[in-house]
């Protein structure tokens, strides 16, 4: 690998080198979460872990808890998903058993925080092993940690991105510990890096991830080939091959039941396929000025945003500053070779990143696996943010050694322009220009925020420029370049990601209790609601059954029978009376006024009540239940589409007729002729949890007949009759149908997916051998003797 070789002795390092640059690395992010000290939560109304994240993770914890292992089957919204296979967030992410001990806020902000702090850490600790000096250690730590993209994930709550992006400059350093330094313990950290950056849970990421770790590995196995020769190269990739491979064993408890899920999703290939999906979400040209000027392209939660894409959460502020040093780091002579393969991994990076706004990506959509399932190729950036906060670190070494000619002058010209084309509202005329037709009048109200950001942006890098013109003539003292040139690279980020760290001030305006949530919870369980008031799955962290929510990846069958529109989670069939008595739909929460008078079949219960979201609602309750589970005596096969139309049909007979998947292997009675006549027959819920259910037929079934559960069918529910196991098959479109003999009592439904149980085995297993891989090397070197 490359070296750093000196050129000048006038340098100079603080005492506690490592630990200064901890804290310096710590004080942005502290002042970032000093809301969190107050109780504040970082999530907002545009925020994922505002509709759903909490949620989510409360119930997760709760149900852990309660159940002693991490549940499997999810049936609090759209009829019921698979809750590892669907991916419910950070399940086996080592943040997740934070939550089994705090308060969910609580650890959810610690996660945010932390992750910041371990993302500028490892970024120094690789600068470290490159061989870059103290000040462009800490300044390229800051150009990553607070980049942009990187920056800006509290604002949409991708943790799992934060996740992953923190995990990047960890594994290259472990490539470069095993790889250039031949110490074997390298590849058991890139074991086990991998492993957490798959347990994110985000695969997209992860895939990135993948393609930066492995050009890397490429790159400094050829730097070993004149000393090791081809041999060495391939002993090189393959122990890099072999720690991912474990990597990825240690996902296996949750990409095992992942992978079997997807056939059943919405993100199955044959479902989505579709090109436009793949790119949008991706960087358009319209954005390309922001990643030199702050908040160019304006944000949705601010009403600033006048770009193409449907909405925009997050900065693509790469920092004009760390640009210019990252220019003058690309030029270091003594890292050619490190600077040409980073090169390769960010112009490809970058392109990826702007989707369909180049022909490269109609390639890569259509030869790299799983991209089809995927969207917003934007968020490849962060890779690129690595590769140019090394090259910035590099920037300020050249600069640290006084090599070439100054770079003030160059800088001091653009931010000079920076300043007076933003002072002139050239920059906001740019924005008008490249703005959409339908979105140009928002320009306007972005222009004090073009203003402002381009003048931050353009100060940033004047300062930089005094720093390098002082230096080079030797008018600074090498502490004052050294403390200084980082705090003016981190401060310009801050400024901009300060922006999008959004928080609620009191987290029980949405999660609290209130009238409504309390009535509900004296209700018997299972029960399910229609849900018009509150945001997304909130409901959820109350342990209350939601008809729709907030998720994006529930089963395909419920998409099709709800009529999704799109990729939106709106459904065009809500509200249809066949699907309402399907799933069971005995209450419905609406705001205040939403229903003059009265809702068709059911009563009001509640009315005018003052929500925790600061909404008034009424409660509506069926006069006469739909059961959660019935038995109907006649049935038909068809594919599913025409088992959607049949039962969307108001003439469908629901009580009598269950329309059975055509794939059923069991034998199907013709229909009698007149139809037989609905069942009387009771069904109990005698026990009901997540994923358990016992029923018991009272009197037993009166004749052969069908068990119709309001919740949704997949291929892992196991069912008995009677202690005999019998087949679980999809009936009227979308629900788990069972059938029964008659005489029939007893019916038990389990959720049990084989896929996790290996997956699990799998996951003990390879993490046992890269734990093992990691701290073997380590004891072993520290037996030997001295010499």
């Amino acid at each position: 690998m490359d070296t750093n070789r000196t050129g000048t002795d006038d340098s100079f390092v603080p005492p506690a080198q490592h630990v200064v640059a901890l804290l310096f690395l710590s004080v942005g992010v502290l002042l970032l979460s000093l809301p969190m000290f107050s109780g504040a939560f970082i999530a907002s109304p545009y925020n994922d872990q505002f509709f759903s994240g909490y949620a989510l993770r409360e119930w997760a914890a709760v149900q852990t808890r309660a159940l002693g292992h991490v549940p499997l089957w999810n049936p609090e919204m759209y009829g019921g998903l698979p809750f590892v296979g669907a991916m419910h967030g950070d399940i086996f992410y080592p943040t997740a058993w934070l939550r089994l001990i705090l308060p969910t806020v609580t650890a959810m902000n610690i996660g945010f925080a932390v992750h910041y702090v371990l993302a500028g850490w490892f970024m120094y600790w690789f600068l470290q092993v490159a061989r870059v000096r103290w000040a462009g250690r800490v300044t390229g730590a800051f150009a990553y940690q607070l980049s942009g993209v990187i920056g800006s994930y509290v604002s949409p709550g991708h943790d799992g991105k934060l996740f992953v992006s923190t995990l990047l400059p960890l594994a290259i350093l472990a490539l470069v510990v095993g790889g250039r330094d031949r110490r074997p313990e390298g590849y058991g950290l890139l074991a086990c890096t991998t492993g957490l950056a798959l347990l994110s849970p985000h695969p997209q990421m992860v895939q990135y991830y993948l393609v930066a770790t492995g050009l890397f590995a490429v790159y400094v196995g050829m730097q070993r080939l004149p000393q090791d020769g081809p041999s060495g190269l391939v002993r090189g990739l393959g122990a890099a091959l072999a720690a991912v491979v474990v990597g990825v064993g240690i996902s296996a408890i949750q990409y095992f039941p992942f992978y079997a899920y997807i056939p059943f999703s919405p993100r199955e290939e044959s479902v989505v396929a579709d090109f436009a999906f793949s790119t949008s979400y991706a960087i358009p040209w319209a954005h390309l000025p922001e990643l030199v000027l702050q908040r160019f392209a304006g944000e949705t939660f601010s009403g600033t945003y006048w770009g193409p894409n449907g909405l925009k959460l997050h900065s693509e502020y790469l920092g004009l500053g760390v640009v210019a040093l990252g220019a003058l780091g690309m030029l270091d002579r003594q890292r050619r070779s490190m600077v040409r393969w980073l090169l390769v991994i960010g112009v490809l990076l970058l392109l990826v990143s702007l989707g369909g706004a180049t022909p490269f990506y109609r390639l890569w959509w259509s030869v790299v696996p799983f991209v089809k399932s995927t969207r917003a190729p934007g968020m490849a950036l962060f890779a690129v943010s690595f590769v140019l906060a090394t090259f910035a670190a590099f920037g300020v070494d050249r600069l640290e050694r006084r090599e070439g000619r100054s770079p003030a002058t160059a800088w001091l010209i653009v931010g000079a322009l920076v300043l007076l084309f933003a002072l002139a509202g050239v920059f906001e005329a740019v924005a008008g220009l490249l703005a959409p037709v339908a979105r140009a009048p928002v320009t306007t109200l972005a222009a004090s925020t073009i203003r402002s950001g381009a003048l931050v942006s353009g100060c940033g890098l004047l300062a930089l420029a005094g720093f390098a013109w002082a230096w080079h003539h030797r008018r600074m003292p090498a502490a004052v370049l050294v403390l200084g040139i980082p705090v003016i690279a981190a401060t310009d980020l801050w400024v901009n990601a300060k922006t999008f760290w959004n928080y609620t001030d009191n987290p029980q305006e949405v999660y609290g209790t209130d009238p409504i949530k309390d009535y509900l919870a004296t209700q018997s369980r299972p029960m399910r609601v229609w849900d018009l008031l509150y945001p997304g799955a909130s409901l959820m962290s109350a342990g209350i059954s939601q008809w729709y929510g907030h998720h994006g990846n529930e089963i395909h069958a419920f998409d099709v029978l709800n009529g999704r529109v799109g990729m939106d989670l709106s459904f065009r069939n809500q509200g249809h009376p066949t699907l309402m008595e399907l799933y069971a739909i005995n209450y419905v929460l609406v705001p205040v006024g939403a229903v003059q008078d009265s809702l068709p079949g059911y009563e009001r219960v509640l009315n005018n009540v003052t929500t925790s979201i600061g909404e008034n609602g009424d409660v509506f309750r069926r006069r006469d239940p739909f059961p959660y589970a019935r038995l109907i005596p006649g049935a038909i096969t068809a594919p599913l589409e025409d088992a959607v139309r049949t039962v969307l049909d108001p003439r469908f007979p629901v009580r009598q007729v269950v329309i059975l998947d055509d794939a059923y292997a069991g034998s199907v009675s013709p229909l009698e002729s007149p139809l037989p006549a609905a069942m009387d027959a009771i069904v109990q819920m005698e026990f009901w949890q997540p994923g358990f259910m016992q029923l018991a037929i009272v009197g037993g079934a009166p004749r052969d007949a069908y068990l119709l559960v309001s919740e949704s069918h997949y291929k892992d529910w196991k069912a008995t009759v009677d202690g005999r196991d019998t087949e679980v098959v999809r009936g009227d479109a979308a629900l788990i149908t069972v059938p029964v003999p008659a005489g029939a009592r007893e019916v038990e439904l389990r959720f049990v997916s084989p896929e996790y149980t290996i997956g699990k085995r799998i996951t003990l297993v390879s993490s046992g051998v890269a734990i093992l891989a990691l701290l073997v090397p380590l004891a072993m070197r520290g037996r030997k003797p001295r010499v």
